[in-house]
Order: C-alpha cells, then sequence, then structure tokens
C-alpha cells in the first residue's frame, strides 16, 4: 500500500504512537495484515529523523528465511565506528560474523543477546536512538530471541518501537513488559474516502469500496489503485471489486495452511454462516482453522456467527476457488444447512444446468417468496435469479420479480443484474417485462436517477408498446423525478409529472393516480404555482395512501416536504410518525434512509441537535452499507453538525454532500449543500468563500425555475455576506425581491430570516431604531413557528447592533440570551466574524503588500473607516488603493473582488 496515502488520513494515529514513545518509552502497534503498520511506523520515523534523531529499521522477509539474523544486519550496518569502539574483541567478532566479514562458527546465542544490548547502551548514551521493528512475524526465532534479551534491557537507552500482528509474537516478549500496544483501527468512512478520492474515484463508488474493504487501509488502497487502472468508475458503478483486492488476499492467506482455506472457502459460501453450520459442513479441521483465520484479520466469530468485516474477501475467496472446490463446498452446505431453503440454494449452486431437478427452480421460487414475506428482499432477488439462471427456458415473471426486490432492497447492482439477465437473454419477453425491469434498476439508483435518464425514456416507449397504462404512467413519473433535479428541466418534469397524472386517470389506478398527483404538486409548489395545495389534498384525500406499499410513491412524504416548506414542524412530525409503522429497516431500507433524513431535519429546526447527530451517524452508516446516494445523507448530517455538533465538521459534510450531488447531477442537493456550505463559511469568518458558494446557489436556483424562497433559503444568509461585503445596494435588493416572493406565498420563517437580513442592511447603515423593530419581530415570529436556533441568531444579530449603537449592557445581556439557546440546544455558536477562525488566504499577484493586506481586510468583510483605522491610514488612502486594486484586478466592486480572491487563493480546486 502506498504509506504515503495511508498516513496522510492517519495523522492522529501517528501523533498518538509519537506522544506515546515519548512517555514510555516502547510502542507496539498491533494489527491484521494490510492495516498500514509499516506506513505509521515510517511517519513515525520521519518525525524522528526531523528532530536530529538517528533511527535504525530493522526487518525481515519471506525470501531471508535462510539467511540467520536478518535484523540484525540492519542494526549492525548502521552502527556508528564510535559506538563499536566501545565494545569488546569478542562482540566486534560477532559482529563481523552477522555481516559475513568473517566465517567460522556461529557466535553462541548468549554472546549475541550482549553484543545488540551492549551496542544499543552505548548508541544510547549518545544521541536519542529509536529502533525500529518491522516484518516481526518473519523473523526467525534467533532473532526474536536476541532483540527480545536486548530490547527488554535497553529501555531507557533507546526507545522501542514494532509493528505486530495479532497472530504474531506478543508485544512483551518483543518489547518487554510494560510496553503500550496501540491498535491499528480500520479506516474511517471519511479516511477511505480521501484515499479513494486521491485516485479520483466518485464519492457513491468511494462509500461502496470501503464497505467492500470493511475500513482495511490495504484493501481500500489496492481497489481503488485496481479501479483507476482499469479506467476509472462510473458513479453509478457495479463492477466486481474481488479482482483487484487479488494481491493483497493472496498475501493475506500466504501464512495458512490449506485446511484453513477450506473451512473459509466453506464459510464464504454458507447461506447460513452460523459456527454451529459451518463446523458440520468442513468437519472436523473448522475449529482450528477459525480460530487461525480470526487471530490473522480475516474473520470475526460473535455471537454464534461467522463474520468477514472485509466483504470482499468473501468474494475473493470464491473467486480464487476452482470450480469443482467451489462446487463441493456447496454440496457439503446442503448437506449440513438446516433451514430446507438454504439446502435448495446450495443444491442448485452445487449442480451443472444438465445435473438440475426437475423440482429446484419451483423451490428456488418459493424460496424467494418467502424471504420477501420476512423482508429479506435482497435474498429474495438472489433466490430468483439463481432460479431464472436454472431453469430450462424463459423466466419473465421471476425476473420482474428479482427486480422488484433488489429496488426494495435498494441493491442497484442486483436490479441491473437482472436487466442485464433480460437484454442478454435476448427472449421473446413482452415489452412491460422489459420496463418493468428498468423502473427497477431507475428506483434502485436514488438520487443517482438523474444519471439514468435514458433508461426511464426507454421503459416509457416499451410501456407505450405494451399497451399498459397504468405502466406508462409509472415510467412519465420516473421521468418527473429525474428530471426535476436537472438544470433548466422544471418544465420538463412538471409536463410529465401532468402526463403520469393522465395515464393513471386512463387506468383507473387510484394509487398510481395519488402518486402522480402529489408530484405534480411538489413540482408545482417549487415553481411557485398557488394551486400546489389543491392537487396535494387531492392526492392525501384519496383515500389510497396507505395502499400505495412504496413510500417513495406515497402522497405522504410530499406532505412531509411541503410541510416543512412552509414551517409547519408539527404537522411535519405528526405526518413522519404515521409513516414510520409502514418503513420496517429488513423491508424498504431506501424508505428508511428518507425517514431518517426527514427526521433530522425536523429535529434539528426543533433545536435537537444531539438527536439529530445521533440519526445521521446511523443514516450515514446506512447509506454506505446500502451503496445510496451519499448526497442527500452528508446534506442531514451537515444539518446536524449545525445544530449539535461543530461548523467546521458541518462544512466538511456539506463539500462532500456537495462533491456527491454534482456527480449525480442531482442539482437539488447541490443547492442545498452549497448553501449550507455558505451559511457555514458566513459563520466561520470566511466571507469571500460565503459570497462565492452563495452565488452559486442564485444560479443554481434560477436554473431549478425554483420560485418558492422556502425551497431553498439562501436569500437571508447571501444578504448578510453582501452587507459584510460592503455591498450595502446589493443586499437590500436582494431582500427586497425575496420578501415580495415570500409575502405572496406566506413563507413566514423566510420573511423572519429576510427581517434579520435587513435589519443588519439598516445596522450597516446606522439605522439602529428601524433595525431594532425588525429585530424584535423576527424573534417573535421565530419563537411562535418553534426555531429555537434562529431566535438565537436573531439575538445575536441584535448583540451586534446594540454594540455599535454604543450600549455594551444591553448587547452583553442579548448575547448570553443567545448563548443560552445555543447551549441548550448543544449547538456551536452562529455567530460570524468571531475572532480566531481561519481567514480565507489572500494574495492575487500584482499587487503590492499594502494592497494585498487591504484586499484581504476587504474579504474578511471590513468596511473602509475599519480598514483606515487598522492600518493606520485615512479613509481617501484607502479608497485610493482600492481602486488601484480594482484596475490590476479588472473588477468593478468589493464583491467581484471578494469572489476573485476567493477563487483565485483559497478552493483552486473547486
Amino acid at each position: 500500500m502506498d504509506g504515503g496515502i495511508a498516513v496522510t488520513a492517519r495523522h492522529p494515529l501517528v501523533a498518538q504512537v509519537c506522544g506515546q514513545l515519548r512517555e514510555a518509552g516502547a510502542v507496539a502497534v498491533v494489527g491484521p495484515t494490510g492495516f498500514g503498520k509499516s506506513a505509521v511506523l515510517e511517519a513515525v520515523c520521519t518525525a524522528w529523523q526531523a528532530a536530529g534523531d538517528p533511527v535504525v529499521r530493522l526487518s525481515s522477509a519471506p525470501a531471508d528465511a535462510h539467511v540467520p539474523y536478518v535484523p540484525l544486519v540492519d542494526l549492525f550496518t548502521v552502527c556508528p565506528a564510535e559506538v563499536r569502539g566501545e565494545l569488546s574483541e569478542l562482540q566486534r567478532s560477532a559482529i563481523d560474523w552477522v555481516l559475513r566479514r568473517v566465517t567460522g562458527p556461529e557466535p553462541d546465542p548468549a554472546t549475541l543477546r550482549v553484543t545488540v544490548l551492549s551496542c544499543l547502551q552505548a548508541w544510547g548514551r549518545k544521541a536519542r536512538l529509536l529502533l525500529t521493528a518491522d516484518d516481526v512475524h518473519w523473523w526467525g526465532p534467533g532473532s526474536l530471541d536476541v532483540f527480545g534479551f536486548a530490547a527488554r534491557r535497553s529501555r531507557g537507552s533507546v526507545s522501542l518501537l514494532a509493528a505486530l500482528r495479532p497472530d504474531g509474537p506478543p508485544s512483551h516478549d518483543v518489547l518487554g513488559s510494560g510496553a503500550v500496544e496501540i491498535t491499528v483501527p480500520t479506516l474511517t468512512p471519511q479516511e477511505s474516502t480521501a484515499i479513494v478520492r486521491s485516485f479520483g474515484i466518485p464519492l457513491r463508488a468511494a462509500g461502496r469500496i470501503h464497505t467492500a474493504a470493511g475500513g482495511n487501509p490495504r484493501l481500500v488502497s489496492d481497489i481503488a489503485a485496481g479501479v483507476a487502472r482499469a479506467g476509472g468508475a462510473a458513479v453509478l458503478d457495479t463492477q466486481p471489486l474481488a479482482p483487484h483486492a487479488r494481491k493483497a488476499l493472496r498475501a493475506w492467506l500466504a501464512d495458512l495452511a490449506a485446511p484453513v482455506h477450506w473451512v473459509l472457502l466453506v464459510a464464504a459460501l454458507a447461506a447460513d454462516p452460523s459456527l454451529d453450520a459451518v463446523r458440520r459442513a468442513a468437519g472436523p479441521p473448522a475449529d482450528a482453522a477459525l480460530a487461525a483465520a480470526e487471530a490473522a484479520g480475516l474473520i470475526h466469530m460473535a455471537d454464534g456467527a461467522v463474520d468477514f468485516p472485509a466483504p470482499v474477501v468473501r468474494e475473493g475467496l470464491v473467486a480464487e476457488a476452482s470450480g469443482e472446490a467451489v462446487r463441493q463446498a456447496h454440496l457439503a452446505l446442503a448437506e449440513a444447512m438446516a433451514e430446507p431453503d438454504d439446502r435448495t440454494w446450495h443444491e442448485a449452486s452445487a449442480l451443472a444446468l444438465a445435473e438440475i431437478r426437475e423440482h429446484l427452480v419451483p423451490a428456488l421460487a418459493a424460496a424467494a417468496a418467502a424471504a420477501r414475506d420476512r423482508g429479506d428482499h435482497a435474498r429474495a432477488a438472489e433466490f430468483g435469479l439463481l432460479a431464472v439462471d436454472r431453469a430450462v427456458g424463459a423466466q419473465p415473471e421471476l425476473l420482474v420479480a428479482a427486480a422488484r426486490d433488489a429496488e426494495a432492497a435498494g441493491r442497484f447492482d442486483l436490479a441491473c443484474t437482472v436487466l442485464d439477465q433480460l437484454v442478454r437473454a435476448r427472449t421473446r419477453a413482452q415489452p412491460a417485462v422489459h420496463a418493468r425491469a428498468r423502473l427497477a434498476v431507475v428506483d434502485a439508483a436514488g438520487r443517482g436517477a438523474a444519471l439514468l435518464e435514458h433508461v426511464a425514456a426507454q421503459a416509457l416507449a416499451e410501456a407505450t408498446a405494451a399497451g399498459e397504462p397504468t405502466l406508462v404512467s409509472a415510467a412519465h413519473l420516473r421521468l418527473a423525478r429525474s428530471m426535476q433535479m436537472k438544470r433548466g428541466c422544471s418544465a420538463e418534469a412538471l409536463a410529465h409529472a401532468r402526463n403520469a397524472v393522465e395515464w393513471a386517470e386512463r387506468a383507473d389506478d387510484p394509487a398510481s393516480h395519488a402518486a402522480a398527483m402529489a408530484l405534480t404538486a411538489q413540482i408545482e409548489q417549487g415553481r411557485g404555482s398557488p394551486n400546489h395545495a389543491v392537487k396535494l389534498r387531492l392526492a392525501l384525500g384519496s383515500g389510497t395512501a396507505a395502499a400505495v406499499g412504496r413510500l417513495n410513491d406515497d402522497p405522504r412524504r410530499v406532505a412531509v416536504g411541503s410541510a416543512l416548506l412552509e414551517d409547519r414542524l408539527d404537522e411535519a412530525g405528526r405526518l413522519l410518525d404515521e409513516l414510520r409503522p409502514a418503513v420496517g429497516e429488513a423491508d424498504r431500507p431506501a424508505d428508511l434512509l428518507w425517514l431518517l433524513g426527514s427526521s433530522i431535519r425536523i429535529r434539528a429546526h426543533s433545536g435537537e441537535g444531539q438527536v439529530a447527530c445521533e440519526e445521521a451517524r446511523r443514516l450515514m452508516s446506512m447509506a454506505r452499507d446500502l451503496g445510496a446516494s451519499p448526497g442527500p445523507p452528508w446534506y442531514a448530517a451537515a444539518t446536524a453538525e449545525l445544530a449539535g455538533g461543530t461548523l467546521e465538521q458541518a462544512l466538511a459534510y456539506a463539500e462532500l454532500g456537495l462533491s456527491a450531488s454534482e456527480e449525480e447531477a442531482d442539482t437539488v442537493f447541490a443547492a442545498r449543500c452549497l448553501h449550507l456550505s455558505g451559511m457555514t463559511r458566513l459563520l466561520l469568518r470566511d466571507t469571500g468563500g460565503a459570497l462565492a458558494d452563495l452565488l452559486r446557489v442564485r444560479d443554481l436556483v434560477q436554473d431549478l425555475a425554483v420560485a418558492d424562497p422556502g425551497v431553498i433559503r439562501y436569500e437571508a444568509d447571501l444578504a448578510e455576506v453582501l452587507v459584510a461585503a460592503g455591498d450595502l445596494e446589493a443586499a437590500t435588493r436582494t431582500v427586497a425581491g425575496a420578501r415580495r416572493r415570500a409575502e405572496e406565498l406566506g413563507r413566514r420563517g423566510v420573511l423572519a430570516s429576510l427581517d434579520r437580513a435587513e435589519a443588519l442592511c439598516h445596522t450597516a447603515a446606522g439605522e439602529f431604531g428601524a433595525a431594532e423593530d425588525l429585530l424584535v419581530r423576527a424573534l417573535d415570529t421565530f419563537e411562535r413557528l418553534g426555531y429555537p436556533l434562529e431566535c438565537g441568531r436573531v439575538l445575536l444579530a441584535h448583540s451586534s447592533a446594540e454594540q455599535r449603537r454604543r450600549r455594551p449592557a444591553r448587547s452583553r445581556e442579548l448575547r448570553a440570551a443567545a448563548e443560552a439557546v445555543f447551549h441548550k440546544a448543544g449547538a456551536p455558536l452562529w455567530e460570524p466574524g468571531r475572532p480566531g477562525r481561519t481567514r480565507a488566504p489572500v494574495g492575487p499577484a500584482g499587487l503590492t503588500d499594502a494592497e494585498k493586506r487591504i484586499a484581504e481586510l476587504v474579504t474578511e468583510g471590513h468596511a473602509n473607516r475599519d480598514i483606515a483605522a487598522a492600518l493606520y491610514v485615512s479613509v481617501k488612502t484607502v479608497e485610493a488603493a482600492l481602486t488601484r486594486i480594482y484596475r490590476k484586478l479588472e473588477v468593478r466592486s468589493r464583491v467581484q473582488l471578494m469572489a476573485l480572491v476567493h477563487k483565485d487563493g483559497h478552493r483552486p480546486g473547486r
């Protein structure tokens, strides 16, 4: 694995090792193969040498097995002459023998032990020596004995660092008692993402790689490198990952005996991976083999089950095994399984098509139905696909059922497999069969459906050819959803939604009609149509909401979003509670993702930040395991962090959500993430970055034809940034335009935010009375709506106004009230312009140092008077300097200057 890539993501671990070395003097870094132990050792050595102190690295390899005392060669080769000079003649002779400078009999072990100890003690008296031991599992017993003897007795003279495997020598034998053991953890999802993204791989695929590798650094890096070499991954990529892990897996298995390989293959294939089932199938070697595999980190045994922490290992074991070995394992498992469906699975998997018995295909179909009934849709799809594979002749009904199961499980890969089988089989299946399979693929893609518009269009053509109005309506519905996410496609989305309504009416299908009517209402609401409420009421009142069967088609889902948009938090929560019983975790995971995301928004708005953060962690974990679109979960996580975490983490999540949404052509969530990014940058004193983000939001909202200011509430934040940039005229125009639309639509929360922003305009102009009236009104509105954090933000704005008004006591009182609000919610303080925050770097080429400093202060939002005071010059001097800066950089205003500086100096990669 590339050590640089690994350690880049593991700075906290390296810092921990360095700290323990200083305190304890001896540290063992422990982890299975591939966990990056050597990379951590290398990083620690680099830090040690940077301080001017010597480092000696001892290691070995399988090829050195025939050479005695190879690690000691590393030590004696670099031992300084002045250290050797302090040793006895006998000890120097022992060194020469190890280095093959002399021939003769091997020195006795006692001599070698004392020689190494004396060498380390003498060297330690002259320098702060760090001795590292890597690849210890390859060391011969003689090397381990000599090193362990010297290490245990040289503590205090030198610092000792070793990389050990759980199945290798224990740390007290290598380093002595009292050595600190630090277990190398798996990579966090964010660390894996950093590694995978360095290969140019999309975020959705990055999450899939992290899950497949179980956070194993070597596997993550190898798979990412392999995918990149193979031409990279598409956003909705489903290519197998096991081939890219082959080299790492072979190295992992190299030390394990053949019986262990067999037992691991049985466990990898087992439909029921319980310990009892694996024991029955694998026979007497099972227990010893499983223990060896667990010690090597390949499996984990708990609660009576065998688990592969890295699922790609399971896939790789099967891929590496011969066809006959796989067949024998399936036959053994067929005899060992307790459940009839599992026996059927293994029997069918073991037999060739010509050997299939007549009862197997119906039995597989029945097993698929049973899995479906208990909510295990992924297993149902797998049973269905195996039934089709083992059947003689076409089985379109089984394929359609498998496609629906794959969609219900959120398994885009399985849905694509079903469609691929339909296409490759070139059966004479009715067009409706193909259409239903394609729609399942689109649904399984989640927010990535915007990339599958062509698939939905094919489904529409096939549904039309089949003459099935319900299916035509469903295809129009998917096209409407896809286009709703894309820039410049709002009119087309609305047309498809209305077509879906019309075809559902022709089909006399109340459930499809309700779903299409609700989506039409949602699109019209975003476009500012006053008729959306009537349509939504019709959809909700059709009496079919509970009969829809898919949360994605349930009108109450649209109603939750509408209630949030209209600041009816209680109603949104009530509707969500109504939907909870219908959403089981094992039933339709994608529905649960949406439910959690909506719950996070409600809790964040209500000031329940800690609960929101807990739900966000659960949401992100589920989305990774499912391989779902990462944009919405990261948006929800950023929302939760603003309400109950840190501003820095909120910004990090918002940026990840933006990147993921852009990769999936999801303009809606891209705009939402950009808004959170801009707002957070404002609070982090990055005025230029905030301005750039919020201006982009404005462009995206216009491209989406969103006329309702409640959909993405960025205008108040944009106005605040413009005030900070000194462009009061633009800020006032922004507030006025948004206020007009908000008043027409009755958006109370938006109007309160605009009151706060307009108050900032008045404050900047010295109109404190008007500002106070607006702030009092904003606070009253937010209190009635139940938005505590917005109340806190208004109190902070009021405190700032009172400070400028030279009323320090009143300012302190308001600030204390605001701090109490944020403290109660567990939220970070939403206060822009706090000291100590990181500024956006500034320094466009061509400016003098003085001009660069003025540009920097402008970027931070300071007025000319403040800049003059800070630099001890006159206001006219500042104005003249700004004129020169504008001319040199070819900009016309402070806003353009801030945007240019941000683009060139702050985020060059965006």
